[in-house]
């Protein structure tokens, strides 16, 4: 006689190739089932197996799915009597199986120990699945019938129990659905669920479609997605040689070549395999949550059926079942599909009321649509959808689909206005209170990133999509405007905040500009929130979160003080744009280098006219120790515009405005600007001090003095002082005052000096701030009338703003004891 398990072994190894062949996934795994129970057979005919003993399949092996590393779950029944008679049965049927190395799974019992080990729920689940092999197979059937008998008598609690294990599950394995490395077996709406439902119905004691809690469609949907799941799990373990369940990325492209998938425009073969895997997961997961809460939801009232007439009414009845937090009933989702439905909907007043009913309803309503997506409904209403749904993301922060993660960002979002803010944030609360238009985040929400299409960079492509959108949505002006202003925009806070130097003022203005109000602003980052935490927990840590919001609080100040606004960015782009257009003649690069590096201030102080001027003078590289200045006619008669550029040090301005007093030259205002190479643009309005033109032998003077004081090789306070002499005293006698704030800058101490105006008080000052190390960053020198009121922004040896009182304290006393000398 033939030994069965060797030739079991060459079965199985010829039973593998078939899968390369092209065959059904369950094809082959029920005839592997078959070949083991032909060989669990004749050891049992071998071992001459007692009365009232029987071998018995469970699980998977029960359901004969029989995989390619699959264990083979065995229990030995017997009646007690006889144990050694037993125990030489289990030797002789276990150890060839174990010699020819098939992982056995087993248990041997009696059949009050059935019932007993039912008690565990794997143990329970395996035996419904019970199935003779060997043996007295009425004695098989009567030891299971009181397991399954337990289920019968109280299908609640058995439910309860297949809930409580799928929650465990769902969150040790993550959704087979969604996730962009599934588990096959045991994620949500893998072959778990599916075999969920046999146990479910052993629970019912019926068949679930003949008893209503099943749709025949849904039926067809789950066999097909078993099928599918099936090929694709054996295909993993065939590829690796070992019992895995997990497809992970690296193995995708040949699992999908292996089950005959190919590039397509747009999509290469590992993605489409992919879309397939989640859609049938998706069919697997809706039936498999849905049917227990149907069973639950038995006696409550009916769906309103009788309503479903067309596209409205279907979102008015989802709306409805997430407002009460209800599932839907196979009759309501019958009733669904029963109806006609444009492709694509012409939308209405009432379709777009239905539509915001499930976006604010959050993650009920984002369920809703789920359901909607599983009636294959959701692409009618919202055509673009088709381009993302199921499609797999390939970055190392994403661990959804598109779409998924779109409508998981939609409910994030909807949480933030309906009472479950996080109370830890309080951006967040500040920020919702900000939202005139909540229906605009939660459309921005949900196409933030509607253009990942495998189409180039997603975001022109999605603000393209967005605005179409919209459009066809028919939503009012201000949130269609918003919501597309969100999905274009909608990486900017992140961006900026984790790869930009939150120091750089200008870089704050840019941003800024570019949101254009607070309301954007709080819009903004409420749509960053729900996208970061819809993504993965790589993207919303707390280092993120801490950029992120100290950006947004830097940006909620310069909108507080109006540093920026809607106003002030058209206004600095109108400037921009006609600056460009002035210097149309010289190289585009020089100038986009030009416009980049000035601060926004600059652009906003000064006309296009002057910039241009200034041009050839500010935009060459600086020298470390080259001065450039260029002196012009003022606008006002006998008064002068003179500019100076030179690398920026500490006491620069205390030189220039030095070298003015040494050359009889009295500044009337002055504007300091630094660039972002660390370049001091200095610009001031000056006028003769004696005589009212300053020739050009005057301003060659000046520029010698700069250039000595700058080299070191020139006092200026003894020049200074000798010059002051020379002038008679300030006739106005204005008072002095000296005072500082920390509240009108983010990032500089704002030190205003009032004063009878005098020769040299300026280079006084400045040489105050250069002898307490201190660097002034921006400065605003006024004179009216015979007094002074300058303004200046000052920053530590380090770049910092000063905080401390006492170091505050000091600079104050220390400006005015050198103005009162």
């Amino acid at each position: 006689m033939a030994d069965p398990v060797a030739t079991l072994r060459d079965e199985l190894d010829a039973l593998a190739r078939a899968y390369s062949a092209g065959h059904h996934g369950r094809w082959v795994a029920r005839r592997r089932a078959g070949l083991i129970d032909a060989c669990l057979g004749a050891l049992w005919e071998r071992a001459g197996g007692p009365p009232g003993a029987a071998l018995v399949a469970l699980g998977g092996y029960g359901r004969r799915i029989q995989l390619p590393m699959s264990d083979v779950d065995l229990l030995i029944l017997h009646d007690g009597v006889d144990p050694p008679e037993v125990a030489r049965l289990v030797d002789a049927i276990l150890y060839p199986l174990w010699d020819a190395g098939l992982v056995i799974g087993h248990a041997v019992r009696t059949p009050a120990e059935c019932v007993a080990a039912a008690a565990r729920l794997d143990s329970w689940t395996a035996m419904l699945d019970a199935r003779p092999v060997a043996g007295d197979a009425a004695a098989a059937d009567r030891a299971m019938e009181p397991v399954r008998r337990i289920a019968r008598q109280d299908p609640t609690s058995f439910l309860d129990r297949l809930r409580e294990a799928a929650d465990v599950r769902a969150a040790r394995f993550g959704s087979c659905a969604h996730l962009l490395e599934p588990d096959l077996k045991e994620g949500t709406g893998g072959l778990r669920d599916v075999a969920s439902l046999g146990w479910i119905a052993a629970a019912v004691g019926a068949d679930l479609e003949a008893a209503g809690l099943l749709r025949s469609r849904e039926r067809v949907a789950v066999d097909d997605a078993e099928e599918f799941l099936v090929r694709a799990r054996s295909a993993v373990q065939l590829l690796t040689g070992r019992r895995t369940d997990r497809l992970v990325a690296e193995l995708q492209p040949d699992v999908a070549r292996e089950m005959g998938f190919t590039d397509e425009p747009g999509l290469v073969a590992a993605d489409a395999l992919m879309r397939v895997l989640f859609e049938h997961a998706r069919d697997v997961e809706l039936v498999a949550g849905i049917v227990p809460q149907r069973i639950g939801a038995a006696g409550t009232p009916a769906d309103p059926t009788t309503l479903i007439e067309g596209p409205a009414s279907i979102l008015a009845a989802l709306a409805d079942l997430a407002e009460a937090g209800a599932p839907p009933s196979a009759a309501l989702l019958d009733a669904v599909e029963a109806v006609e439905v444009d492709d694509p909907v012409r939308w209405d007043a009432e379709v777009r009321s239905g539509f915001l009913r499930l976006l604010r309803a959050g993650a009920a309503g984002t369920r809703m649509l789920e359901v909607l997506d599983r009636l294959r409904l959701l692409t009618r209403f919202v055509p673009a959808w088709a381009g993302v749904r199921c499609r797999p993301q390939r970055d190392p922060y994403h661990r959804f689909t598109v779409d998924v993660h779109l409508l998981r960002a939609a409910s994030q979002a909807a949480a933030a206005f309906e009472g479950a803010a996080d109370d830890n944030d309080p951006i967040e609360r500040e920020t919702r209170d900000q939202i005139a238009r909540p229906d605009a985040v939660l459309l921005g929400a949900l196409l933030h990133d509607i253009g990942k299409v495998g189409g180039g960079g997603h975001v022109p492509i999605g603000a393209a999509i967005a605005a179409d959108t919209l459009e066809m949505m028919g939503v009012e002006p201000d949130i269609r405007d918003l919501a597309g202003f969100l999905v274009a925009e909608h990486l900017l806070l992140a961006d900026t905040a984790t790869r930009r130097d939150l120091s750089d003022e200008n870089l704050l203005l840019d941003v800024a500009a570019r949101i254009g109000t607070p309301e954007r602003l709080a819009a903004l980052y409420l749509v960053t929130k729900a996208d970061a935490l819809a993504t993965g927990p790589a993207a919303w840590t707390p280092w993120r979160q801490a950029l992120i919001r100290e950006l947004v609080a830097k940006l909620q100040r310069v909108f507080e003080r109006g540093d920026m606004g809607r106003e002030l960015a058209e206004r600095l782009a109108g400037r921009t744009e006609r600056l460009r257009a002035l210097l149309a003649g010289e190289p585009e690069p020089e100038v986009d280098r030009f416009v980049l590096r000035m601060p926004r201030g600059y652009f906003l102080a000064t006309e296009p006219a002057q910039v241009a001027r200034h041009f050839r003078t500010i935009a060459p590289p600086i020298g470390a120790n080259e001065v450039r200045t260029a002196a012009t006619a003022g606008e006002r008669p006998d008064t002068y515009e003179v500019l100076v550029v030179a690398s920026d040090r500490p006491g620069l301005l205390s030189w220039i405005a030095g070298a003015l007093a040494i050359g009889g030259i009295s500044v009337l205002s002055a504007q300091v600007f630094t660039t972002g190479d660390g370049a001091a643009v200095d610009l001031f309005e000056v006028e003769g001090a004696f005589e009212a033109e300053i020739t050009e032998a005057r301003w060659r003077e000046f520029r010698s003095t700069l250039r000595r004081a700058i080299e070191g090789s020139l006092s200026l306070e003894h020049r200074v002082e000798e010059k002051r002499r020379t002038y008679p005293p300030p006739r106005l006698r204005a008072p002095l005052t000296v005072r500082s704030h920390n509240d009108v800058s983010e990032f500089s101490t704002v030190v205003e000096v009032g004063a009878p105006d005098r020769i040299g008080l300026l280079y006084d000052v400045t040489r105050t701030f250069a002898d307490l190390r201190l660097d002034v960053h921006l400065a605003k020198v006024a004179t009216y009338g015979g007094r002074v009121v300058d303004t200046f922004y000052v920053r530590d040896a380090l770049g910092r703003k000063i905080v401390d009182p006492g170091q505050l304290g000091e600079i104050e006393r220390a400006v005015r004891e050198r103005l009162d000398a």
